[in-house]
């Protein structure tokens, strides 16, 4: 059991490591990881998840935004820049930089602008979910096996 939590444990690492090479992370996710210890083992599940959760609400109301006639972009701008605010705080840099191109749509009062930036917001953002959802799901594979070895026989 030992040899498979290094594997995965490695597995992880090269994951995270090729995810930073094509800028879906930042190397922030490093310092995210290194909050992770014994008395916080799920820190890096905790703040993806809540991340996560804190996307979806951001995409929902940034769509009903631009879904109306009368455009609020002072709203949309201030969705946009919480939005990027979150993903550079959780390493994720496409879905940062992405959120970056629908503030400048907003502040140029840009609907054309803001739809295709929301589009592509969207899009970075799913392909940083999928791979966030594969990290969380090794995080806790890695974590139940520590937990198996630490029990009583």
């Amino acid at each position: 059991m030992a040899a498979k939590g290094k594997d995965l444990s490695q597995q992880l690492e090269e994951l995270i490591s090729s995810l930073q090479e094509q800028g879906i992370l930042t190397d922030y996710f490093d310092d995210i990881k290194e909050l992770q210890d014994e008395i916080n083992p799920r820190f890096v599940d905790e703040i993806i998840t809540i991340f996560l959760r804190v996307a979806e609400d951001y995409r929902a109301e940034l769509t009903r935004n631009l879904s109306v006639p009368d455009v609020n972009y002072p709203e949309v701008n201030k969705l946009a820049i919480r939005f990027k605010s979150s993903s550079t705080s959780n390493a994720c840099g496409l879905v940062s930089l992405a959120c970056q191109e629908l503030v400048d749509a907003s502040e140029a009062n840009n609907k054309e602008g803001c739809l295709v930036a929301l589009e592509n917001v969207n899009h970075e953002y799913l392909v940083a979910k999928e791979n966030l959802n594969r990290i969380v799901g090794m995080e806790c594979e890695i974590y139940d096996m520590r937990l198996c070895r630490k029990q009583p026989e």
